[in-house]
């Protein structure tokens, strides 16, 4: 149950890091039990996504226990999809301005029955809009450049604060990867991600494109945010880390992306939803296992050619 009381206690903190809208309206409801557990899936061959799969051409199961599901193709069901956008000081000048641009252009691709959250963070993490429907303008001139970067903070925040939904969630992240400001550090968000009911989409621009003034191998802040035993404050040490980051989106099914110069945020986004659109989402409720802890999900086709990605397990009441 250590596991256990981390996550709630995790969740409880980033509840209250995470400001703005959605945050004010009401708290973070944290179930106690698991009725029906989503699990969004990617299935590929040769790089491509294999279409038309029915429920007969896979096999889960839940800590090895074979289980019954219904599948759909998740381009039939409305998505909540969470922008998580860099506004630190390593991001700024035409980067910023191509943000809000881009942002807005993610936000009116969106069908009506889909939801769209904007999530910006610096030194703290807001929740600009809460939940608006897809099409809908979003206040992007709410995007300002500056400041430190709590980029481990802010993905952990947009994971966990989804609240219980019958309709797939995505999250996707935005920035140069650098963090000079989080208490979580990179291994924290890996075991947060594991627990998240959402699919994490991690775009990673250079720090010269962003416009960062920071040193290619920068010092990081001394944050003194963890006691010892002894009552000391330990620092924070983090930075850029693609296996890591790419580790932590894998649990969820999700992936990173490396952005090509020049290649506008709006498009990336658009690949990222287009391979989540493409891909399935097997629904089931827990039979023969036990409610509590931590549930591994293993997740294949009968196609021995076929690449599977998804989410590695749920955390039982």
């Amino acid at each position: 149950m250590i596991r256990r009381r981390f996550v709630l206690a995790a969740t409880f903190t980033i509840s209250c890091l995470l400001t703005g809208a959605s945050a004010q309206r009401a708290p973070t409801i944290i179930r106690s039990g698991v009725d029906v557990v989503l699990v969004p899936v990617s299935v590929t061959a040769g790089n491509r996504p294999v279409l038309g799969l029915t429920s007969s051409d896979f096999e889960l199961q839940d800590n090895g226990i074979a289980q019954e599901f219904s599948c759909a193709a998740a381009e039939s069901l409305p998505v909540d999809a969470t922008l998580v956008i860099d506004r630190s000081g390593s991001v700024r000048g035409k980067a910023l301005e191509q943000f809000n641009t881009d942002v807005q252009r993610i936000a009116e691709s969106l069908q009506p029955n889909d939801r769209v959250r904007l999530i910006t963070f610096a030194a703290d993490a807001t929740d600009v809009s809460g939940l608006q429907p897809g099409g809908v303008a979003v206040p992007v001139d709410r995007i300002s450049g500056g400041g430190a970067t709590s980029l481990y903070n802010a993905l952990a925040a947009a994971l966990m604060s989804f609240p219980h939904s019958d309709r797939p969630q995505v999250v996707f992240g935005f920035s140069d990867g650098l963090d000079n400001m989080s208490f979580l550090d990179l291994s924290s968000l890996d075991s947060l991600a594991g627990h998240s009911p959402a699919v994490l989409y991690l775009t990673l621009v250079s720090r010269s494109e962003s416009g960062s003034a920071l040193s290619p191998t920068p010092m990081m802040l001394a944050v003194p945010k963890t006691p010892t035993r002894s009552g000391r404050f330990v620092p924070y040490i983090g930075g850029p880390n693609r296996r890591l980051l790419t580790e932590a989106a894998a649990r969820t099914g999700g992936a990173v992306y490396q952005r090509a110069p020049g290649a506008p945020l709006s498009a990336l986004f658009q690949q990222a939803l287009d391979e989540f659109r493409s891909s399935y989402v097997l629904t089931f409720t827990p039979r023969g296992v036990k409610t509590e802890g931590w549930h591994s999900l293993v997740v294949r086709t009968k196609d021995p050619r076929h690449r599977v990605r998804s989410r590695s397990g749920y955390q039982g009441g």
